[in-house]
């Protein structure tokens, strides 16, 4: 029993890591938060930067609000005014990069997505779903 106990806290602070930050943003003057973040039945505004994100978390943001957010694999994820991202799949494994992998969903909204190691050394394992989008690639 006492061994299926600590094998459940270790399965959950797995799930519970932080995967990322927000670490810029931009606030109207009208609003008290950056983003809201959905976390499990909990609502948690983001009134600070330096946030920590974590898989499974939704984030929306606001009318006049926008957000950047640094993966561990230093993908950047710039969310829109009126935007909201899914963090569905994360998981950055520097040792072993073919267990990496990355989903989100994009809700709706607007998202600039530099992808970082993950899409470098395990592309297949990085994914976007979107109802409807427009995509512009730039750089090499």
């Amino acid at each position: 029993m006492k061994k299926l106990f600590i094998i459940l806290l270790l399965l959950s602070n797995i799930s519970a890591a932080t995967i990322g930050l927000i670490e810029k943003g931009r606030l109207d003057k009208t609003e008290e938060a950056y983003a809201l973040v959905t976390r499990g039945d909990n609502i948690i505004p983001v009134s600070k930067l330096g946030f920590k994100v974590k898989k499974n978390d939704s984030i929306k943001t606001f009318r006049k609000s926008t957000i950047q957010i640094r993966l561990k694999d230093n993908t950047v994820i710039k969310i829109g005014k009126r935007s909201t991202l899914k963090i569905e799949k994360y998981l950055y494994d520097k040792k072993n990069s073919s267990r990496s992998a990355a989903g989100f969903k994009i809700e709706n909204g607007t998202f600039q997505i530099k992808t970082g190691k993950i899409a470098d050394t395990a592309p297949k394992n990085f994914k976007i779903k979107t109802k409807f989008s427009t995509i512009g690639v730039r750089g090499w």
